[in-house]
């Protein structure tokens, strides 16, 4: 299913890490969490203190629902991105696929131009590992239909 998060390999998280590793040198950023649809957080990279990434990523998931359901409402298609500014830290999330989301956790101080730049390089990055990994095992993951109890269905031991 295209709509999903594809099912990623060892390879791919290490593509990952490296996009995301550049991502946070070249924005300054302190975080970014990878979200899948529905909010499940997938992977966190960067200074993650004390935060409850894992309620960050759901919230700022349907957050960004919610914006989109807004666009239809004016007449836009879609919005691609949503920046909520702190005093002392800030918000930018960036749609990688439609269904995929990173969520980056920055400064105030920090330029959002920077942010909103080099997100756009590192989502064209984590499209491509997306698309690949979907090449290689079309239908993806539903994380919302995952057993707790029995997730041998999507974690196996790499050979």
């Amino acid at each position: 299913m295209i709509g999903s998060l594809p099912q990623l390999i060892d390879e791919d998280m290490k593509q990952l890490d490296a996009v995301f590793d550049e991502y946070l040198i070249k924005s300054e950023a302190d975080a970014v969490l990878l979200t899948a649809e529905g909010g499940f957080l997938v992977s966190t990279y960067g200074e993650r203190k004390d935060l409850d990434t894992t309620s960050i990523g759901a919230l700022a998931s349907n957050s960004f629902e919610a914006n989109k359901v807004i666009a239809t409402m004016i007449g836009e298609k879609n919005f691609t991105s949503l920046y909520q500014a702190g005093d002392q830290y800030s918000l930018y999330i960036q749609s990688i696929d439609g269904f995929n989301l990173m969520v980056v956790i920055f400064p105030a101080r920090t330029a959002v131009g920077a942010i909103k730049y080099y997100a756009q390089l590192a989502r064209d990055q984590v499209a491509g590992v997306f698309e690949r990994a979907r090449a290689r095992a079309p239908g993806g993951l539903d994380l919302a239909l995952l057993n707790v109890t029995d997730s041998t269905q999507i974690f196996k031991r790499a050979v």
